[in-house]
This record gives C-alpha cells, sequence and structure tokens, in this order.
C-alpha cells in the first residue's frame, strides 16, 4: 500500500482519535507510534505533536522492527562530545540540518519501512519510504532513539487489536 493512496479526510479523524503508545517511562521527550485501522502505523515525536506524522504500513513496520533488533538501524558509537538534548534538536540551525540531510546516508530495511540516518551531535532523522531528503522528516536525540529502540526490543509496540501478519521478507539493508 502506498502511503500517498490514503484518505485524507479519514486519515485525519484516525489520527485525531489515536491512541498513542511510547516507550518512556514517564519522560515526555520521546518516539510516539500509533497503529491506525487501515493497516497503517504512524509515528511522531512527543515535543513536535503538532508535525505531520510519518506513515507505514503494518509490515513496513514489521520489518522496521526486525531491523532494529537484528543491529541494522543503530547509530555510531560513541557519539559525537557535543551531543543534542531532546528539547535541543528544536533549535538545530535549519541550514545546519539542510546541509546534513543532503549528505545523509539512508539506510532501510525494506521498500515499506521507515528509512533511518545519524547525523553528528547524535542526531538520528527518520523519513518515510515514499519521502526524499527534502521532505517531512522527524529528528530526534540520541536519548530518544535509545529509549525507542528499548521499547520495540522490549515489545511495547504493538497493534491492540489482532491483526494476521505475513513474515516478513530475509533482511538485506536497502541504501
Amino acid at each position: 500500500m502506498n502511503t500517498t493512496d490514503l484518505d485524507a479526510a479519514r486519515l485525519a479523524d484516525q489520527l485525531a482519535g489515536a491512541e498513542w503508545q511510547t516507550a518512556s517511562s514517564g519522560g515526555t521527550n520521546c518516539v510516539e507510534v500509533t497503529f491506525l485501522d487501515s493497516g497503517m502505523v504512524a509515528f511522531r515525536d512527543s515535543l513536535n505533536p503538532e508535525q505531520q506524522p510519518l506513515l507505514i504500513t503494518d509490515r513496513g513496520f514489521q520489518t522496521f522492527t526486525v531491523g532494529i533488533l537484528g543491529g541494522l538501524l543503530q547509530g555510531p558509537k560513541p557519539l559525537d562530545a557535543d551531543a543534542i538534548t531532546a528539547t535541543a534538536k528544536n533549535y538545530l540551525p535549519p541550514d545546519w540540518l539542510a546541509g546534513q540531510l543532503t549528505e545523509a546516508r539512508w539506510h532501510f530495511p525494506g521498500p515499506e519501512s521507515i528509512g533511518v540516518t545519524f547525523l553528528p551531535r547524535g542526531v538520528t532523522v527518520f523519513r518515510g519510504p515514499d519521502s526524499t531528503q527534502e521532505q517531512h522528516v522527524l529528528v530526534f536525540a540520541d536519548s530518544e532513539i535509545s529509549d525507542f529502540y528499548e521499547g520495540i526490543r522490549s515489545g511495547k509496540f504493538y497493534r491492540r487489536q489482532d491483526l494476521t501478519h505475513s513474515s516478513p521478507a530475509p533482511l538485506a539493508l536497502v541504501h
């Protein structure tokens, strides 16, 4: 399913009533996920909930999860000495971010999955499978990504109602 083919009004209604899940244990700086009844999964930044969320299919989320569990989407360690905080990411100079995204190397664990890139200063950026680096992205600090990945590993993100999932295809990192 191509995310650009979704009915905008139906999608807006689903997002307005969405129950967002987070891996955070009390903090408010995190990646949030919701599972929509259209077989789509939405991602957003809890510090910027007014931003348009990224959308992927259930299959794309399954592939993304397997990519995280398999270690395919880990950022460089150790982090830069000048790593940003979750709140400081909102104050990154737009020209710095645009320049970094132009040179970014994107990692997609599958064709319907979220793309991930790692920038200096401990910045991780997500983009949808239908996006380009000049389009909509979500920017996160390393602390937010660490919590999110731990949430994936511990099974905190799941569709509340039963859906039949097919097994994901074998993983190969797509650049």
